[in-house]
């Protein structure tokens, strides 16, 4: 007799799919509690730690589930997803050929591997695996959504368009798998030069999206980080002595993995991606403290104690060694105090360019809400930028600021100043710094495969009265 599913687990796939990744990660935990070899839950908790960035953990989880029933077609192809998230792309394909062989029409499994022939740049091998499996709209959405981005990257937006408008409006559709459709739809126009309707199905995706952001709390959360590290105390600091780790920091969709890339070009750069161990030291050393709390009674010790852990959680032997959490910009007086020695480069772009790219990109469920609404990204714009110019004042000799505009259009002497302040010597790799082939998890991994381009420049002109609230919530 087959297994009944516990019904908390048919309660998270409803909560994965409408985007309430925090809920069904709840349930998956506690049926593992109850059940701790279930490979269901194994498998499903194994996608929301994809989904929230802990890749260890979801590679235990579903080569556990594997481990426990290993001919499911799903569950070679969640491997190969959480592979492919982490930039194991040819490890990716060859586990997504496993789940092929299971179930050869999986579409699931087939979007997923022509995504990954996406992200090696490579969209005819995309277009040749799914078209076997297009049925002029009857076909499945996320293979159908999948097929339009490669339609987009080999330039043909026209016929992506039309094969998404077939599934409109999609309304039995998942929620997720809704919000890819729209984003997809949204560039193929904009590529049509269509804005009106670009911007439209951009709205509506994000109309779709769950969001729980509050203004007043970002606020209070970051005039307290701004009154705890003022004049009086800035100038608290560890022993640390090593003087080769630079912090990019900024807001999302401004440069910042541009910026990385050039660094890590050189021979004695590197780049270490998006990490988030200083926020979890943060977290970690305050024990539930507020941060005002805990930064008001720190003491050189804890100062020290965090410097050694975060050196010995990215261990290099480079020059200038780059973490790239943009998130860390509410951090810099605590990574000045800690690191002495570190410097931080502050990413800064247009803001109407920054709110456009924001409300023009598919984010994971349940990060970024602010991104969701016009007016939340220039709300959320204005205390970020309050945020960098407190710390500008505290740290102006630590802190390099690039704009993203001079650096697409002056890339050699924009490029000369990024590694005098890291203290290396100029290269000319630096200048073609797509020719690395390492690999990018960012949003932006597409820019940094081509030369610098300056189409996005002025991206939003195109859309005029439209980014109005955008623009009212900036100047407020």
């Amino acid at each position: 007799m087959a297994k009944q599913t516990d019904p908390r687990l048919t309660e998270a796939m409803r909560a994965l799919a409408s985007g309430q990744v925090q809920q069904a990660e709840s349930l998956c935990r506690a049926v593992l509690s109850d059940r701790r070899r279930d490979d269901l839950a194994m498998a499903l908790l194994a996608q929301v730690c994809n989904q929230i960035g802990k890749y260890d953990e979801a590679l235990q989880l579903i080569r556990n589930a594997i481990a426990k029933n290993g001919k499911r077609a799903d569950y070679h192809g969640l491997l190969a997803d959480i592979l492919s998230t982490k930039g194991e792309f040819r490890n990716a394909i060859g586990a997504y050929d496993k789940a092929l062989k299971y179930q050869p029409n999986h579409p699931g499994v087939l979007a997923g591997k022509s995504n990954t022939w996406l992200r090696l740049n490579e969209p005819e091998k995309a277009l040749k695996q799914l078209a076997p499996s297009m049925k002029q709209g009857n076909e499945d959405l996320t293979v159908a959504t999948v097929y339009a981005k490669a339609l987009i990257a080999v330039d043909k937006p026209d016929e992506a368009a039309t094969v998404l408008l077939a599934h409109l409006p999609a309304e039995r559709e998942p929620i997720e798998t809704r919000r890819s459709l729209y984003f997809v739809l949204g560039k193929a126009m904009e590529k049509c030069n269509e804005y009106k309707s670009a911007f439209e199905a951009y709205e509506q995706s994000n109309s779709l999206a769950r969001t729980n952001f509050d203004i007043h709390d970002c606020e209070e959360k970051h005039n307290a980080i701004k009154s705890a590290i003022n004049k009086e105390v800035a100038s608290k600091r560890s022993n640390n002595q090593d003087d080769s780790r630079i912090f990019i920091v900024g807001m999302l969709r401004s440069g910042s993995t541009l910026t990385e890339q050039i660094i890590d070009a050189h021979p004695d750069g590197v780049g270490l991606g998006e990490l988030e161990i200083f926020p979890n030291l943060l977290q970690k050393y305050s024990q539930g403290q507020t941060f005002s709390e805990f930064w008001k009674n720190i003491e050189n010790t804890t100062l020290d104690a965090i410097a050694q852990e975060y050196i010995e959680a990215t261990p290099s032997n480079a020059i200038a060694t780059v973490d790239k959490q943009l998130g860390n910009y509410q951090f810099v007086g605590a990574i000045a105090s800690i690191l002495p020695n570190a410097k931080f480069i502050h990413c800064k772009r247009d803001p109407l360019s920054i709110g456009l790219s924001c409300f023009a990109q598919k984010f994971p469920p349940s990060t970024n809400a602010w991104a969701n609404n016009l007016r939340n990204i220039g709300l959320y714009y204005r205390q970020y930028d309050a945020m960098m110019k407190h710390w500008q004042s505290l740290f102006s000799d630590r802190i390099l600021e690039i704009q993203y505009e001079e650096l697409v259009q002056h890339q050699e002497k924009q490029t000369t100043q990024i590694l005098e302040f890291c203290n290396l010597p100029f290269h000319e790799r630096c200048m073609r710094f797509w020719e690395t082939g390492r690999t990018v998890l960012t949003l932006s991994q597409d820019q940094v495969r081509q030369p610098m381009y300056s189409s996005a420049v002025n991206r939003y002109e195109h859309f005029g009265e439209l980014l109005d609230p955008l623009r009212e919530a900036l100047a407020d």
